[in-house]
């Protein structure tokens, strides 16, 4: 079995299409808050869960873009969706390609034009910490996330909800 690689993908931010203008995306890191705690009886240390570390994307145009930089300073944590599609699959004789979507919403923290130099491309990058997060395959969401309503879905169960009720956000 060969691995599925991404053959090609696309930025979309707000709708408009970065095809042809992004060069480079990092999507965000899925990554635990954790604290070592060793108390009284127990033999080692264990990392304890205290939820998620933030989430953040970015990704660099290969031009100064107006539509990107006109959202700057827009109000509201998820004010601006960022979506990143992609195409994956294998070598195989008779492999399928999986549709990748990286579904984020945050707002600009930094807008970077670099260093401008004659006979090499201008580029600007844009930082984004993300308030939500989706990761969804051929249409079938595997993790959502949305650090403000406090939800961490994954595979259809919301790894949150106990808390959520306990501390009577939901009944």
């Amino acid at each position: 079995m060969l691995a599925k690689t991404i053959r090609n993908w696309t930025v979309i931010v707000d709708g408009r299409s970065m095809a042809g203008l992004a060069e480079d995306v990092t999507l965000p890191e899925l990554e635990r808050a954790t604290e070592s705690l060793r108390n009284a009886g127990m033999l080692g240390p264990v990392e304890t869960d205290l939820g998620l570390s933030g989430l953040s994307l970015s990704f660099t145009l290969t031009e100064f873009n107006e539509d990107v930089l006109r959202a700057w300073g827009l109000f509201g944590a998820g004010g601006i969706p960022v979506r990143f599609l992609a195409g994956a699959r294998s070598d195989e004789n008779d492999a399928n390609t999986d549709a990748i979507e990286v579904a984020v919403r945050g707002r600009w923290k930094k807008i970077s034009h670099g260093t401008a130099k004659l006979g090499e491309v201008a580029k600007m990058t844009v930082e984004v910490p993300c308030s939500y997060y989706r990761y969804r395959v051929n249409g079938e969401t595997v993790i959502e996330i949305d650090l403000i309503a406090g939800t961490e879905i994954v595979d259809g169960i919301d790894r949150q909800a106990d808390i959520r009720k306990a501390i009577g956000l939901v009944s």
